[in-house]
């Protein structure tokens, strides 16, 4: 215990001065909060995390409730074994492979609402890689141990291994991550670069991060260079007023590598009530980012990646 105790101290140290950044950064943004799980715009295209009509049945509306508020120790319901669906697809892709990584505070009805929402609009299969949610406050603990002390825990230890898997096996990966899912992917990205066996694979994965509060994102300059774009290709959808997005990625632009797409008037911070049909139309990015050109089933070229830039609308 006492072993333990002496290495919380010296991580708390070490990391004082992020420490005290994020503090500041938290605290500026505190007034945004509430805005960020407001209903907002009616987007009627997509089913949102708010409507009871979304969910199966009530039960699967009060379990997310309750698993939000209430703290206990839960189960992954899926390590990318689930895969979600299009309603109907044309062909099915052999050569790439989706995942879905989900935010925090996310029982499973969310997590599989959000990728079946996904799998609709990019018509491909969503195989979702779900962070159980251990109570909200729970959750915003792990994310800050993980974000700021580096301390990983138990968020990207069991998707690492099915993210390089899938590299291995197919020419492409797409890991599409919401909220606290973006720390979970700046994760996998440093581990996988830091060895020599693993990091040539990083050329496959594209990264699609929205309202992310993640702080960092590496990128690999000698692969880059190799491979004609950022490795890994990176890119960031953030509302201006999502007080998740303000404290992550649009607090951090000079540490993350990536296009970062932002309407600085926009709140809320939900992934299908918030972000998902502004980013079907392109409202984003005017129709210019590579996520985009996925949608509807479509396939981006090679010359679709962009050089990585901050764009406001």
């Amino acid at each position: 215990m006492l072993r333990k105790t002496k290495k919380w101290v010296g991580r708390l140290i070490d990391n004082r001065g992020a420490i005290r950044r994020d503090l500041v950064i938290a605290l500026s943004h505190l007034n945004e909060l509430p805005q960020s799980f407001m209903p907002g715009r009616n987007e009627p295209s997509i089913r949102s995390e708010l409507k009871r009509s979304s969910y199966n049945n009530v039960g699967d509306v009060i379990n997310s409730i309750g698993q939000l508020v209430l703290p206990a120790a839960r189960e992954s319901i899926s390590q990318g074994t689930l895969v979600l669906r299009p309603p109907r697809i044309a062909k099915e892709e052999h050569s790439s492979r989706w995942f879905y990584i989900n935010g925090f505070g996310s029982a499973p009805p969310v997590s599989m609402l959000n990728a079946t929402e996904l799998a609709r609009v990019f018509q491909r299969p969503i195989a979702l890689i779900h962070t159980p949610t251990w109570g909200v406050i729970r959750d915003a603990l792990e994310s800050i141990t993980a974000r700021t002390l580096r301390k990983d825990g138990k968020l990207s230890r069991p998707a690492i291994y099915v993210i390089l898997e899938a590299l291995k096996q197919n020419e492409r990966v797409v890991l599409v991550c919401h909220s606290q899912g973006a720390i979970v992917a700046s994760y996998i990205v440093r581990k996988l670069l830091r060895h020599s066996t693993t990091r040539p694979l990083v050329a496959k994965l594209e990264i699609y991060c929205i309202g992310g509060v993640s702080d960092s994102f590496e990128v690999d300059h000698e692969l880059t260079r190799q491979a004609g774009h950022p490795v890994p290709y990176v890119e960031h959808f953030a509302n201006g007023r999502d007080y998740f997005a303000q404290v992550g990625i649009l607090s951090h632009l000079d540490s993350s590598c990536g296009t970062v797409f932002c309407i600085p008037e926009r709140s809320g911070h939900l992934l299908n009530q918030h972000y998902l049909a502004g980013i079907a139309r392109g409202d984003y990015c005017n129709r210019t980012s590579r996520l985009y050109r996925y949608t509807r089933g479509r396939e981006p070229s090679d010359g679709d990646y962009l050089p990585g830039y901050s764009s406001e609308q």
